[in-house]
């Protein structure tokens, strides 16, 4: 089998994932996080008017044109409140940020360069260019414009932006329906006791709160054996809770224990990333119903980086996202590091700052695939290169964990 990287991976799988097709209509207030469905297009130009960028004086820029001038001030425009008269020659409005330009002014002195001279007379300095601080009536959006496509995730600004334009309700995708199985004779609920033998399953925990979101719901199906009939049932179980992916840790190597390998049309995806390896792909139907089944690894960093480099990826572009999978920063390492033969090595790491104030990917001490402790500790992930070594000081792709956790 051929190992891909994750950004080879990433595309392959890609490929055969379809966004589902069913919409949502739902008011603003409740869409936070929900992938647009359909193009947001203005109904109004932003600004709807000329408007004031600066608190100052509405003015006519051909009275200063000579230079510093006297003029009379006819009114005081406030945000919300237009002015219904005209500026005449020599004439200027009193203006706050926000306000309508009066009809016959084209510019805005800013208040602090121009002198009261009396309660209705100021001395304006000159000359100002035609459009100073001015926002010109949809210099930002126009009628017609699509402000936003579909597969954008609505978030604050995408939201404020909606609001802009006077929108009340969005076209979103529903949520995406996604299963979580953890498989494993040893694996048990807290608090069961473990004196005898066995772990607790601390892998579905962390796949159900990173699938449970603004864009998909989480359904927690337990604990499967190293059974191939018990995941035959499990799958069933998918189907009748109509899941459209069903996410599975652990089973999906090559072992005589991986039952996820007994599924029908499984593929496994090789990945030349350490820990993970691969992931587990089948896309199994029944009665007409599609079940894309993801098979992570079993160790829990193993499983967090595949979760989060490839399976939430393709979850989000399922759920009609056009997001990509996270992407690294070059950063410089603290200490000497040396790459393992054949494979990107994914490192935990501290972010620290040298002498100078430079940020720099400290690398933790624990490293194993099973060490989900080193992963809280971690703020980032240094990519190593197989077979290689690298100084302290050199440029290596790192991912910051608050942004590969971005499909949230």
């Amino acid at each position: 089998m051929t190992e891909r990287d994750l950004a080879q991976a990433f595309a392959y799988l890609a490929a055969s994932v379809a966004p589902i097709e069913q919409v949502e209509h739902i008011a603003l207030s409740y869409a936070r996080g929900r992938i647009l469905a359909a193009p947001l297009v203005s109904q109004w130009d932003l600004p709807t008017h000329d408007l004031a960028a600066m608190d100052g004086y509405a003015v006519r820029a051909q009275d200063l044109a000579g230079g510093r001038n006297i003029l009379r001030v006819v009114a005081t425009i406030l945000a919300g409140h237009p002015f219904s008269g005209h500026i005449g020659r020599n004439a200027c409005a009193r203006i706050m940020t926000g306000a309508p330009m009066p009809e016959g002014s084209d510019a805005v002195v800013v208040m602090e360069v121009v002198q009261a001279l009396a309660a209705d007379t100021v001395a304006v300095p000159g000359p100002v260019p035609v459009g100073a601080n001015r926002r010109l009536r949809g210099e930002h959006v126009r009628v017609g414009d699509t402000v936003l496509s579909p597969g954008r995730r609505l978030r604050a600004a995408e939201l404020a932006l909606a609001c802009a334009i006077g929108a009340v309700e969005v076209a979103v995708y529903r949520r995406l329906r996604v299963g979580v199985l953890s498989t494993g004779d040893e694996l048990h609920d807290p608090p069961a006791d473990l004196r005898q033998d066995g772990a607790y399953d601390s892998n579905r925990p962390m796949l159900l709160a990173a699938v449970e979101g603004a864009y998909m719901s989480g359904f927690d199906l337990g604990i499967c054996p190293d059974d191939s009939a018990a995941l035959a049932r499990f799958i069933e179980m998918a189907f009748d809770q109509r899941l459209d992916s069903l996410l599975i840790s652990g089973g999906a190597a090559l072992g005589d224990a991986d039952v996820v390998r007994t599924l029908a049309g499984v593929e496994f995806v090789p990945v030349n990333a350490r820990p993970g390896r691969g992931i587990a792909v089948a896309r199994l139907v029944r009665m007409g119903q599609d079940l894309l089944v993801l098979g992570l690894p079993g160790n829990s960093v193993a499983a967090y980086v595949i979760l989060h480099a490839l399976a939430l990826p393709l979850l989000a572009r399922m759920a009609g996202s056009d997001a990509c999978p996270p992407a690294p920063i070059s950063m410089p390492i603290a200490r000497d590091l040396r790459g393992r033969a054949g494979r990107i090595d994914f490192r935990r790491a501290r972010l620290t700052r040298d002498s100078a104030g430079r940020q720099l990917a400290d690398p933790l001490a624990e490293q194993g695939s099973a060490m989900i402790r080193s992963v809280c500790d971690a703020d980032a992930l240094i990519a190593v290169g197989p077979a290689a070594e690298y100084r302290a000081g050199e440029l290596l792709p790192v991912y910051l964990l608050e942004t590969f956790e971005i499909q949230r």
